[in-house]
Formats: structure tokens, C-alpha cells, sequence
């Protein structure tokens, strides 16, 4: 069975700013959060939610924030982080 690999997303950086933007202060944490499914809006937003590694990278970039905080911006920061490292590794 073939299975054709995903297309190649442009190389240009993308602007995390739209889901940032979307967070907001909540009294019950210490932290911004985001009002909504952050994996899917980060998924999406980084045309992953079809990608065969875009769950993989998610749960990295949670693990990674687990470390400290685990707080949803940071959340944002590691997964940004690790889309850059697919990219490079699609050239």
C-alpha cells in the first residue's frame, strides 16, 4: 500500500501571534490561558492536524513544558520549536 506523503508547508516562519493574541489571564492560573482546544488550534494553525508526527509533536512540546510551568504559552513556545525542527528535516 502506498501512502503518499504529507505536502511540504512553506518555508517561511509562522506567525504564532494570532494564537498568542487569543490567550487570556484567568485568576485560576498563573498563566495565560488559552480558551479552547490549544492542540487543535495549534495543529491546525501549523496545517498539522493531518500530518503523521503532528500528535507526536504536540505531546512533545507538552512533556517538554512539564518540566516547568506547563503553562499553555509555553505550551505554544515548544511546539513552535519543534515545527521549526520538522521543517528543517523536509528540505
Amino acid at each position: 500500500m502506498h501512502t503518499s506523503l504529507p505536502r511540504k508547508r512553506p518555508k517561511q516562519g509562522i506567525n504564532w501571534q494570532p494564537i498568542l493574541d487569543q490567550m487570556t489571564d484567568d485568576p485560576h492560573h498563573h498563566a495565560p490561558t488559552y480558551p479552547g482546544d490549544l492542540k487543535a488550534a495549534l495543529l491546525n494553525h501549523a496545517d498539522l492536524a493531518q500530518h503523521p508526527k503532528g500528535e507526536a509533536i504536540y505531546q512533545m512540546a507538552r512533556e517538554i513544558a512539564r518540566l516547568t510551568t506547563c503553562c499553555d504559552p509555553e505550551i505554544a513556545y515548544w511546539f513552535s520549536r519543534l515545527v521549526e525542527l520538522l521543517d528543517d528535516g523536509e528540505g
